[in-house]
Parts: C-alpha cells; structure tokens; sequence
C-alpha cells in the first residue's frame, strides 16, 4: 500500500502538452537564442597557448532539479505489519531508498458551459410579469471561438519557446482529437497579440524611461511573406535594460527591413544612452540619443586575425582580461570598493 502527499512552495505554471505518439519522437533539436548583457559572454575565450579545454563536471542530483518543481513523498507501507510470530510491528522511522521524476502527459477535454436560470415566482404572483435570471459566465477569451487561455498558452508555448511553427503543430493537434487549421489558429494568435498590446504598450513605456539601453537587430526568415521571398531576411530587433535595472524589460520588435527608420520609430522618445554596434542604420538615430560601442564586436575584429594568423595581439590580450575582469565583477555590489586595479589598461 502507498499512501502520498504533495508539498509544493513555488511551482510555476507549465504549458505543456502531448499525446502517446508525439512522446515517442525522440531527438527532437531546439535552438532557443539567448540575449547576453555580458559582452564578455559573446566572445570565444582564447588564451596564449590554447590549452585543451577540459571535460565540464558531471551534474549533481541537485543540480538536475529545479529547486521550484513540486515534491511527492511516498511512504511504502509493509503488506503485513506483523512480524513472523504474529506481533504487531511498531513504526520507528523510514529509510530513503531513491528519488525519481515522472511526466504526466498534459491531457484535452472539453468544457460545456451552461448558465443557470431563475425566476420569481413570488414577484411573477404579484404583477403577472415573469422575472427570469441567468447566471454569470466568464466572458470568453476570443468571442465564439473554443479557444482557452490554456490552449492558446500551449499554442504559443510551442511555437516561440520550442521553434514550432504552427503548420507543424497541426497534427500533433489533430491526433490529441482537436482538427484545427493554420488559419484558425494563426487567427488566434493575432487577437491574443492584440489583447496584450496594452501591456506591451507599459512595457516599452517604461523602457524608454530608463537612462541606459542596449540594442541589437538579427536576421529572421519568414515564410510567405506578400512581397518577398522565403530566403530574404526580415529582422527582429531588440531592445533591453541593463540587468541591474530593477525592473528589467526585453522588447522584440519584428521588421521586414533594416531600415534606419524603424530604429528611429523603436527608439522614438528615448533620450538616454543607447549601447549598439556600429551599423549605419543607427546614424538615424541623430543627437538626440547617445550611442556607444560595444566592445564585443570590437574583439571580434582582433579575434578573426587570431584565426588567420595564429599570433595573438596586444589588444586581443587586453580585451580577453577585460572580459576576464567583468566575469569575476558581475556578482558585486556596484558600490563594492574591493575591485582589483586595472592593471590591463594601458
């Protein structure tokens, strides 16, 4: 006999959802692209002689678990708690024999909803005129669509933090008994985008209030695209705080072009110090804001001769200690006064 109880302090809400055949697709690759604050972390390491990098620890038991997932302890009774001669056994503790983790498959059922009716009858005796009441169901997320938070979060879970586009996710919907088409849900996709436009608005509101930002633009494919074709580049552009902001904000912003103009409508209203590459694009910018280079593309420059040539220089070496120096910095207080001199500058 098993008896469990669950204990949980923080446990994150997680869309996920699967079907028996989609747990047997195994190797499936993801690729999630990362936005570094630390220049120093865009860089490859190089030093002197390049020694031979050595083989990363393997994980700890702690390290494997999130500290956030919920825990079930499960105590295993004794089938007869007797012992051999008959006598009633006494518990005096437990032994730990191993921790594990399941997965239990996200599931789809359908919801009816129904609002309850009333009526009067008292009032209905008394001026002969019914008095019918109904109760008040949620309002829906999207008008006469069986779409749910719930579902729309799965959609949006697999498609911008997995890579799945939503052609692909069709039949993986289709066999969990849901037969939904790209438009349907391309459809839902843009209305959820438009009901959090006010937040995205707050957002990128509070961004442009900060003193400091920093920004960058890279390639995006996109697929049937009016006017242009599956192998030109469109672009997202990014645009974040500082991590030592305390209330730091990542905004993405989708362009079919690298125009200058859409840097001055991303930045429009932000009168701070803008940190960027030195792409032509951002002269558009004008005096109004700012910029400063990043020191990352500039060892890129140092580090392409290293591949060539094989000989370090000295600003490559000045650079690497840098990068070395804001590594061992990032934990610090921005007050600490215990930081070692500079004694890579020259």
């Amino acid at each position: 006999m098993e008896k469990g109880t669950w204990s949980k302090q923080s446990v994150m809400p997680l869309y996920r959802w699967t079907t028996l055949s989609t747990t047997l697709m195994l190797g499936i690759r993801t690729t999630i692209s990362v936005i570094l604050s630390q220049t120093g972390q865009q860089s490859e390491a190089v030093t002197d002689d390049e020694p031979q990098q050595l083989r990363k620890p393997k994980s700890t038991r702690q390290q494997l678990l999130a500290n956030d997932l919920p825990v079930r302890t499960t105590f295993v009774s004794k089938t007869d708690e007797h012992s051999e001669h008959g006598h009633e056994l006494k518990l005096v503790g437990t032994h730990f024999v191993r921790e594990v983790v399941h997965r239990i498959p996200g599931r789809l059922f359908v919801e009816k909803i129904y609002e309850k009716t009333y009526k009067c009858s008292t009032c209905e005796l008394e001026d002969g005129c019914s008095h019918i009441y109904r109760g008040n169901a949620p309002k829906a997320l999207i008008a006469h669509s069986i779409a749910t938070p719930s579902l729309i979060a799965s959609i949006l879970h697999q498609k911008c933090i997995l890579g799945t586009p939503l052609y692909r996710q069709l039949k993986d919907w289709q066999r969990a008994g849901v037969l939904l088409s790209e438009t349907t849900i391309s459809n839902w996709v843009i209305k959820c985008a438009e009901l959090v436009k006010p937040v995205y608005d707050l957002m990128r509101s509070h961004l442009m209030s900060q003193g400091f930002l920093q920004g960058d633009e890279t390639p995006y494919q996109v697929l049937q695209e009016p006017g242009k074709s599956a192998q030109s580049k469109s672009y997202i552009w990014v645009a974040r705080s500082i991590t030592r902001c305390e209330t730091p904000v990542v905004m993405y912003a989708y362009a079919n072009t690298r125009s200058g103009k859409f840097a001055q409508n991303l930045y429009s209203g932000f009168p701070g110090v803008l940190q960027c590459d030195d792409y032509a694009g951002y002269n558009l910018l004008g005096d109004s804001i700012t910029r400063v280079g990043c020191w990352a593309h500039v060892r890129r420059k140092f580090f392409d001769d290293f591949k060539n040539t094989k000989k370090m220089t000295l600003g490559l070496k000045l650079l690497n200690q840098m990068f070395e120096l804001e590594r061992n910095w990032a934990g610090l207080d921005s007050g600490c006064s215990t930081r070692p001199p500079y004694s890579w500058c020259w």
